[in-house]
Parts: C-alpha cells; structure tokens; sequence
C-alpha cells in the first residue's frame, strides 16, 4: 500500500513515527515541499559563526574556514560545488575529524529550515557511516547524528524521493533501534522502490528483530531495487548464499544500475560485490557458477556479468578454471578479452623455472653505485637528516644509498650503523602508513650487514612494530644472531602476504624458514595451497599471473625445491 502523502502523514502521526517540533515551522516539513524563511538559515549560519571552531580540525587542519562553507552551501543555488568543498573537509575520502562531530547539528539545522537538505543528508549519511576516524572524531559522528533524528525524521515525507532515500540512509547508519518504526513505514508505505530498497538495507543495520523475515519477504517483491536490496541486506544480516538467493539475483534486471543509485559506495557495482564476497570466504567455485548462470541469462549485456567474473579470478584459484572456458567463448569481445588477459594461460603451460629467492646481500646494480667518490660519499653519510617536519623519503634513501656503498667498497659496516641508526631515530613517532616504506628501506640497508647488523638490534625491533618493515626487520635480526621468535613472525608474515613487498616476504620465509615449527611450516603450505588470492599485484603482471608467482616462490623459500 503506498498511500498518498497524506495518508501517510497521518500514518505516521497515529504511531507516532515522526517526532516533530512545531517551533520554528517544522509541521512544514511533512508537506509536500519543504520551505522555511531565511530568518532560519541565518539562524543556523549564525549559531554556526558564533561557535569555536579553533577547538577542532577537519582533513586539513585549521576548522575556522566551516562557517564559511557552510554559508556557500546554504546561499549557493548550485550548491553542489560548496558540498564538494564541505564534504572533501569533514568527510574526506571517507575519514571523519572533530570538525565533522561539530558540523552535524549545524548541517541537520539548515536541512531542517529548507536550505540544501539533499546535500545536508548525504553528508550526515556518509559521516555516520565512517569508519575510519581522526583521533577525537571516534564514535561522537555516529552519536551526534543520533541526537539529530528528531529533525531527521520528518523528510522521510519529502515530496522529492531523492530526499526521501538520503533521510532512510541517515537513519540506517545511526544503527540503532530508535528508527525502525520509521524505517518500517518507509519499507511499507513509500512509492519510490529505491527509497523503499534503502529502508530494507536501512532496518538490518539498526538491528530490527523481524530482519530476517523482512528480507525473505522481500525477496518477492515486484520492484527489482527492493529484490536486489534484499539480496545486500541478508549478506549485511548474515544469511547464507544459497539457491534461493542466488535466484533472487539472477532475477534482478540491471543490477549495477540499481547498484548506482544505492547510497553505498562500497557496492555500486553488485555482482561484482557478491562475487567477491563469496570469493573471500572461500567459495569462489560458488561465485563462479553463479556467473555462468547469470552469463546464460544476461542476452547480449554481458559486461557486468564478465567484469564481476575479472574481479572473481582475481580473488579465486578455483573460480579461475571454471570461468576459463567463459572467457574463451568470449573473447571475441572486448570485455572477454579482458577477460581472458587476466586469467592468463594455464599455468601447466607456462615456462617452468626455478623461482629466484632475492636476497639482500646482492651487490647494488651499476646505477645504484653512485658516481661519488669515497669522500663525497662520507660526507653525504655524516651530513645529518632534516628535521622531522622538512624530512622526505628521498633524503632518507640517499643516505642508506651512500652507506651502502661505502659498505661495499671497504666492508666497513660502521656507517651503515650510523646511517640506519639515525634513520630509525628520524622515523620513530610518525604513523602514517606512508613511512612504512622508508623504515622497510632502513631495515633492508640493516639486513645487507648480517652479524654486523647486532648493534641495530633495538632499533631493528622498533621497526618490527611496522607491518610494511616486519619482513626485512626480521631478517636483519636472525642474520645478525639475535634471539627471535621466529614462529611468531612467520605467524605474523603470513597473516599480512600479499599487502606490502613480495620479495620482503619470500626473503623473511626463506631465511626463518629452517628454523620454524612443524606447526608454523604446515601454516605457511594451507596459505600457500589456500584457494583465496594472497592479494599481490605487479606491474608486469596480471593479478592472476602475480599470485600464482608468488606462491611459487613462497613454496620455494619454504622447501628449497619447485613444485610446479
């Protein structure tokens, strides 16, 4: 039943579904336009300038410049640049800041006098969505937006659907139990299918008691958005992939469209979402029987169905094979070629070889050896880093560059010591992950030393704590005698292959490799022998042909022999 604005209105005052302040003319915001007087917005703009917008930060720093872009998109009658500037300070590539926290109220004020309130709900949804915060931003955004449902709520009868599915959005990422009467109006009443699709996957996230029944139920529904919703929503609850499911999808016409317009970033592209998901919990031989299946129904608009089957091989061993002959029968498009390139040929027809184990006490290559003589080079060694604020990543490898060196004209370890040692002093404190590769250069320069390196040993340990230094870290401390315990480490190694360098890792395995346990030995074969891709990627390589090497010489730095 989906009523008329009207009746839904009554609906939800009978229930009590919308909580509404009749101050300020906030009964306007169940009509069909929401409009309110400027004297609201300034109102709001005001409140917004009298606040201390020193006591916080946004992605770039200093917040004092909020007010201003709150203004622009309040004013803006195209106000989808302001929203751009807004959204890239208090919801930046998804992070969220203290400045975000302080924004919501002032963000829900202006939706709920009529200025911008698209834009206001997107951005409400997207931070309480967030998961990746700034230090003091932690659980505050999602709380702040909680405390704004009262002024939320009403737009869920906004005459524009747009509006309608951002309110539902907001209100499923408060993840809490106080909308789910509301959500159930929209899931029951609402005339726009996606906004009737947002609710479905806005009530598993608030937990409703009745989830599972709601998405069986909907997996009937006439609207393709509401089928397909219900397909995200038991994956988001839990459910198993099963026969059923998977008829609901091959049901669903234009998926990835529907997808599109989803307010989920992480899932526009839906069968290429579930097959991934399927294929990182070890079912890629499921995702690739389901996109045969989809591949026969899909006529001639196969591009989503051959996309979702590249992203299935890229994640699977065993969806590789059995998409093969999908890719062969395609390859005659552009999308199968695609297709095909990524799979690659057969590894039994690929050229067999002996892995090659890289160490890190080859001897630098001719344009690595710097035409510097032996003075320059000194000198470059006991010229001091920059101070932390002005120091690159360039500078700290020019160092460890001209060590080297030195090391290996005089086998003189000493300014090797001198170099990583201060290096390592240089880098201590700074978090980013971006550091995380020059410390791995550091402990890589340590590792060339082998028992020289004995003097690094704390500064080597520090660097452990990096997972993109972990590798060469420890290889420089087993080289150099220290005590280890290797079985952690190589515990450690395994959990995280595939995320920072391969030939890091392949040289850590090889070199604890005699000294681990049977148990941790057996650790490494199920990770090598594991059907889910370990993630690596090359630039020569496709990721199917980059997986499949690695694994290769993984085998080989564990065992001494080639298996293939």
């Amino acid at each position: 039943m989906a009523g008329t604005p009207a009746s839904r209105l009554v609906f939800g005052l009978v229930f009590g579904l919308v909580r509404v302040s009749v101050a300020g003319g906030m009964l306007c915001a169940m009509s069909q336009q929401i409009t309110s007087p400027s004297a609201e917005v300034a109102a709001v703009l005001a409140a917004a300038d009298a606040f201390d917008w020193t006591t916080v930060s946004h992605a770039y720093g200093d917040a004092t410049d909020l007010p201003e872009m709150l203004r622009a998109l309040a004013e803006d009658e195209g106000p989808d640049s302001a929203a751009g500037d807004l959204w890239g300070s208090i919801c930046h590539q998804g992070t969220v800041y203290s400045a975000s926290v302080a924004a919501v109220p002032f963000l829900a004020g202006l939706a709920a006098a009529g200025a911008a309130a698209k834009e206001c709900l997107w951005l409400l949804g997207a931070m309480a969505e967030s998961e990746d915060t700034a230090p003091g931003a932690e659980e505050d955004v999602r709380d702040a937006v909680r405390a704004e449902a009262g002024r939320i709520i009403p737009f869920t009868l906004h005459a524009d659907p747009d509006v309608r599915q951002a309110t539902v959005h907001v209100l499923g990422q408060v993840r809490s139990a106080d909308p789910v009467p509301t959500l159930r109006a929209a899931l029951e009443h609402d005339t726009a299918p996606i906004v009737r699709a947002e609710a479905l996957i806005a009530l598993v996230r608030c937990a409703a008691p009745d989830h599972a029944a709601l998405i069986t139920a909907a997996h009937d529904d006439a609207a393709d958005e509401v089928r397909l919703a219900s397909v995200l929503a038991a994956f988001d609850a839990g459910l198993p992939w099963d026969d059923r499911l998977e008829q609901v999808l091959l049901s669903v016409e234009g998926a990835d469209g529907i997808g599109g317009r989803l307010h989920d970033d992480h899932r526009h592209e839906p069968l290429s979402w579930v097959v991934g998901v399927l294929c990182a919990a070890g079912r890629g031989d499921a995702a690739a029987t389901f996109l045969l299946r989809a591949a026969d129904r899909a006529g001639d608009d196969l591009a989503p169905v051959l996309w979702a089957a590249r992203r299935a091989c890229e994640s699977s061993r065993a969806a590789t094979e059995l998409l093969r002959p999908l890719a062969e029968k395609h390859a005659g498009s552009a999308d199968g070629r695609h297709l095909a390139d990524a799979i690659g040929p057969r590894a039994d027809a690929l050229p067999v070889h002996r892995p090659a184990v890289p160490t890190f006490d080859q001897p630098l290559g001719p344009a690595a050896q710097m035409d510097l003589d032996m003075e320059e080079l000194r000198e470059r060694v006991a010229t001091p880093l920059p101070d932390y604020d002005r120091l690159t990543t360039p500078d700290v490898d020019r160092k460890l560059m001209a060590a080297a060196v030195i090391w290996e004209r005089t086998n003189d370890p000493a300014p090797v010591v001198q170099a990583v040692s201060e290096a390592s002093e240089r880098l201590s404190g700074r978090e980013s992950f971006i550091w995380g590769f020059p410390r791995a250069s550091v402990a890589r320069t340590a590792a060339r030393l082998g028992p020289a390196a004995a003097p690094l040993e704390a500064a080597l340990r520090t660097l452990m704590d990096d997972p993109a230094a972990l590798a060469a870290a420890a290889t420089a401390l087993v080289r150099a005698g220290c005590d280890l315990d290797v079985d952690d480490v190589a515990l450690r190694l395994a959990a995280q292959t595939g995320q920072y360098r391969d030939d890091d890792t392949v040289t850590a395995l090889a070199t604890l490799a005699p000294l681990l346990s049977p148990a941790t030995v057996q650790r490494w074969h199920d990770l090598i022998d594991q059907d889910v891709r370990l993630g690596t990627r090359s630039f020569d390589k496709t990721a199917v042909a980059a997986d499949e090497q690695l694994r290769a010489e993984l085998r080989f730095a564990l065992t001494g022999r080639d298996h293939r």
